[in-house]
């Protein structure tokens, strides 16, 4: 059986909303119910297409695709950013085509507060990047250590499919034939960013404030989208907005 994980990764609570919107997003929710779903004896394959999204979503993810009964692979056909990149660890195989990218790089957050509450959410980024590098380690299998995996993050690194075979963090080139010769790359920074698509969503809460402020214009109760993009181009603006917000 297969299943996608495409668009980027929220919680489950948001999926529905962004969905509306027109947003392709995957939550716990859809690996949950394509693990159950799964045929006896067959192989579970999670084709991932993601730019990342949701830390914490990302890791029930990993966690879901790990414990399950099935025989489980991922296979990265363009894209395994950020979040993604942890949750397809999960599976017991990674594979990805010739063209695909894998990006690691540390979780961020938007704080506020005083400077207590700014250094204590440094040290929560500090823990939560324990946990992403836990997932990556053990994957690796001494293929890089700790340090080196930890100075990848630090420099938002993406890798050709090559280098994240050589990294330990994927199995296997989709196709077979010989081995990719592995190269240095530099393709960090907003360039990379703006040419993948990969800017992040707006929040859930902005989006339930516009969703609300549409309504009440439109006088609709809120059940179904609009058939076409409201006048106020307001569908138009978020989608602008994907390439300027930050993503994990």
């Amino acid at each position: 059986m297969r299943t996608q994980l495409n668009g980027y990764i929220v919680a489950n609570e948001d999926a529905e909303l962004y969905r509306w919107f027109g947003y392709s997003v995957s939550c716990p929710a859809d690996i949950r119910r394509a693990v159950a779903e799964n045929p006896p004896g067959e192989t579970l394959t999670v084709e991932i297409n993601n730019y990342g999204g949701s830390m914490f979503a990302g890791f029930e993810m990993y966690s879901v695709l790990q414990g399950a009964d099935c025989d489980t692979e991922a296979e990265i056909q363009s894209v395994a950013a950020s979040a993604a990149s942890t949750a397809m660890l999960g599976c017991k195989r990674v594979m990805a085509t010739p063209v695909a990218q894998v990006m690691v790089h540390n979780p961020a957050v938007t704080s506020g507060g005083n400077q207590h509450d700014h250094r204590k959410t440094a040290k929560d980024l500090d823990k939560f990047a324990q946990s992403i590098l836990n997932a990556y380690e053990l994957k690796c299998r001494g293929k890089k250590t700790r340090e080196q995996l930890k100075a990848m993050m630090d420099a938002e690194t993406w890798m050709p499919v090559q280098e994240a075979v050589a990294a330990g963090l994927v199995d296997e080139v989709i196709g077979g034939g010989a081995p990719l010769p592995a190269q240095v790359v530099n393709c960090v920074g907003g360039g990379l960013r703006a040419l993948c698509g990969a800017g992040g969503l707006p929040s859930a809460a902005e989006l339930r404030a516009k969703k609300a402020a549409l309504d009440a214009q439109n006088g609709d109760p809120g059940d179904t989208p609009a058939e076409e993009p409201d006048q106020s181009g307001e569908r138009e603006r978020l989608a602008v907005s994907l390439s300027v917000k930050k993503y994990y």
